[in-house]
């Protein structure tokens, strides 16, 4: 990778990342807020899902609301400095995705909207498939430039 090509992805990794800081701080900041919108979308699902073993699952996560939030912002957090700073920039990526998967269907179910909740739900959504692909492209090491180890490159957070 050359010199300019280095910068660009320095400059696009912190583009990347810093989303998922400012979102950490703004869930802390107003964590009641995320708290709502976390019970809002389990009683939504709740709503279509009423019975079975996916009831019972939405009626555990009820229950452990802020260990769960307080996890997932942590590793949202977690992932966007790693990426911020270039450091393991791999499991940076992974951590993105271990984050973005289950945000991405529980807290933006487009699926169960109506007229008026569909399509603000489905932007998110597709916004978070978008950050998903990003977080999977750091996760797989993709941008390292090294024509030795292209598969399983070691040297990326070294490099870049």
């Amino acid at each position: 990778m050359g010199t300019s090509s280095r910068f660009l992805f320095k400059i696009g990794r912190t583009l990347f990342a810093i989303p998922f800081i400012v979102f950490f701080v703004l869930k802390i900041m107003n964590w009641q807020s995320t708290v709502d919108s976390f019970d809002h979308f389990i009683t939504m699902w709740k709503g279509e899902v009423s019975t079975g073993f996916f009831a019972s699952f939405l009626n555990l996560v009820g229950q452990f609301a802020y260990p769960i939030l307080i996890v997932a912002s942590f590793i949202e957090l977690a992932g966007g400095l790693l990426l911020l700073f270039g450091l393991k920039t791999r499991l940076a990526g992974w951590l993105l995705v271990i984050f973005l998967l289950p945000v991405s269907i529980f807290m933006h179910p487009f699926w169960f909207g109506d007229a008026t909740t569909t399509f603000p739900m489905l932007s998110d959504f597709l916004k978070n498939v978008i950050l998903l692909g990003g977080a999977l492209v750091f996760a797989t090491g993709a941008g390292c430039g090294c024509h030795h180890c292209p598969q399983d490159c070691h040297h990326m957070d070294d490099r870049i």
